[in-house]
């Protein structure tokens, strides 16, 4: 079962030839590799390219223990032969950009990140925890390639990459809601995934729970939102920012089968208030009517925290 594991993987990674592998040395260098024995997964790796040449994925493994054997020249080398042979070329290209900045191959180095950068691939775990680009942090030429870098991986957290991105953050925090002077809810609204989404946690005075999804669509220019709570109940928004404002309209099918319009606008009304108003129309937008006005105010001790 084993063997037939590692066969697929392979198959899904586009190794080939995959007939060609000896698989319980695979497995056995690949042991090896994990349990971090390098001189052994060494070893094994350079007999698996010994045996096929056109094996990127051991060239690859290969490459990597001769850098934990530091021996960064024959890294490089191995390196180059998995590129050739077609094994994650850009993967294997900025494993190379670190070789060379680790030998003070400066220009190597940022002419294969720059490689990277032009392709805008969320390469940006490349930094983490890489001491290897510690010689390059004070040139203003990395700088550069690795901020394009890392906005690709997190394009969210970039505010000069998609403004876009960040344009409902006033939204974000822990709110009382009250519909006039009466509480009718608590929220608290977060970003996730790398900033890139504003998460509702929505809980009223009875204890019901709803959670919202929203997200900048950059290939439609729009924000989106999408709502679900406890009971059952769905909807989709789609709109825009409008002056500071959100402005999100749904399609809206009535128990009775006709359809309707629900604008639900979000006024940005400061550091602590945001009033979030929605209204419905049965005549495609000539006349609203509203359903409710709510006022969200931040808790006390979270406004002294962050203003």
């Amino acid at each position: 079962m084993r063997k037939l594991i590692l066969l697929l993987a392979l198959l899904v990674a586009g190794i080939t030839p995959v007939i060609a592998l000896d698989v319980d040395k695979s497995m056995e260098a690949e042991a090896a590799f994990k349990e971090g024995d390098w001189s052994k997964a060494q070893s094994l790796f350079q007999s698996l390219t010994n045996e096929n040449p056109k094996l990127g994925y051991a060239w690859s493994r290969l490459g990597e223990t001769y850098r934990h054997l530091n021996q960064p020249q024959d890294a490089l080398a191995a390196f180059e032969k998995a590129r050739a042979n077609g094994f994650l070329p850009f993967i294997t290209l900025s494993r190379m950009a670190s070789t060379h900045a680790a030998l003070g191959q400066r220009e190597l180095a940022l002419s294969e990140l720059q490689q990277i950068a032009d392709k805008k691939l969320p390469f940006g775990r490349i930094f983490s925890g890489n001491r290897d680009f510690d010689s390059l942090v004070d040139d203003p030429a990395f700088q550069k390639v690795r901020k394009t870098i890392q906005a690709a991986t997190n394009p969210c957290k970039y505010d000069d990459s998609v403004p876009q991105y960040r344009q409902f953050d006033f939204w974000v925090g822990d709110w009382d809601v009250f519909a006039g002077n009466v509480q009718t809810g608590t929220s608290h609204v977060e970003r996730i995934l790398g900033d890139c989404v504003i998460y509702e946690n929505w809980t009223d005075r009875f204890g019901s729970q709803g959670k919202s999804f929203n997200k900048y669509n950059q290939s439609l220019k729009r924000w989106e939102q999408y709502w679900v709570d406890e009971n059952g109940a769905t909807s989709f928004f789609y709109g825009n920012i409008e002056g500071k404002d959100l402005v999100y309209l749904s399609d809206v099918v009535q128990p009775d089968g006709s359809k309707a319009v629900r604008k639900l606008t979000f006024f940005d009304q400061g550091p602590e208030k945001v009033r979030q108003f929605s209204q419905l129309s049965t005549d495609s937008g000539k006349t609203w009517t509203t359903e409710y006005d709510f006022t969200y105010v931040r808790r006390k001790e979270q406004a002294k925290l962050m203003y």
